[in-house]
């Protein structure tokens, strides 16, 4: 199978590559980490930006962005240094990789268009099983929740991870829906929200629906504080982090991070932004914000 234009467009490319690389003549450990390799875009721009000598180790725990990206990225033969592996597990991964430290991380935060378009549960715009597990080794998915979850504990999760002020409202329509039938596909879920919302709030209200079991099934937002944790233990002096994050949950954690972690140095006073002239070739852009800090 051709995965080729499967994987979504690379948001804030030269940005990213410009805020990253900004001190790659004085860095010493000449390997860059691409946590969230995905398409691999953001792994051949930093190959672009160095030199020969310099490395990237491209992790990803989805299994088909590796083999993909084995192939788009084959002009840099050795160059990229290809792990299996979760973000959060960073510092595991660089060793692997037979390196102590980086001479900068970047990660994308954001779904692929390959896990909407093609992977289980992710979109509700598709009528797939109620899977959205980014790594299909665990056990946990969206069905367990919906369908074995406590109601208040349910309700937590969507005021928390979705932002949705009638979480208890929902989550009492969850509970009542489950007694009569289990939750089997996106499209229950869809329309039991149908019966809900208005309209015109529909879709809105269906993105912090899905966002918030989906980040609860992935354990996302504990992963992304492990990875930054990992991630500053990596870094060598003077080297720098880079963090595209696409909702205000992932937002916020990062700026407060950057900004309380004793060895960081804030680039970006105001996250870095898509222009319009990205947005309208990117939809999904839209809400993208890039920060940047670097190692003192």
């Amino acid at each position: 199978m051709s995965f080729v234009g499967k994987f979504h467009e690379p948001v804030l490319l030269k940005e990213m590559a410009g805020l990253l690389t900004a001190n790659k003549d004085t860095t010493k450990a000449k390997l860059y980490a691409d946590c969230t390799l995905g398409g691999g875009g953001y792994t051949r721009e930093i190959l672009k930006s160095t030199p020969e000598g310099v490395k990237a180790a491209a992790l990803d725990k989805d299994v088909f962005a590796i083999e993909h990206c084995k192939k788009v990225l084959a002009e840099f033969g050795e160059r990229v240094i290809f792990v299996q592996a979760n973000f959060s597990n960073i510092k595991k991964a660089i060793q692997q990789a037979g390196f102590e430290n980086v001479s900068g991380v970047v990660m994308d935060l954001g779904l692929s268009t390959y896990q909407l378009n093609y992977e289980a549960g992710f979109s509700y715009q598709r009528d797939t099983e109620l899977d959205m597990r980014a790594d299909k080794s665990q056990k946990l998915t969206a069905k367990d929740v919906l369908n074995k979850y406590d109601e208040k504990v349910i309700a937590k999760i969507l005021f928390e991870y979705g932002e949705l002020r009638y979480s208890r409202k929902i989550a009492r329509e969850i509970a009542e829906y489950r007694k009569k039938k289990k939750f089997e596909t996106t499209f229950d879920l869809v329309e039991l929200l149908k019966k809900q919302v208005p309209p015109r709030y529909l879709n809105r209200d269906l993105s912090k629906l899905f966002q918030a079991i989906r980040i609860e099934v992935n354990n996302e937002l504990e992963n992304l504080k492990n990875a930054l944790e990992d991630s500053v233990d990596v870094l060598e002096h003077r080297a720098r982090i880079v963090a595209v994050s696409y909702h205000s949950l992932e937002d916020r954690i990062v700026k407060n991070f950057f900004r309380n972690n004793e060895n960081l140095k804030v680039i970006t006073k105001k996250p870095v932004e898509p222009g319009e002239d990205e947005i309208s070739r990117n939809i999904r852009a839209r809400s993208a914000k890039l920060r940047a800090a670097e190692r003192i």
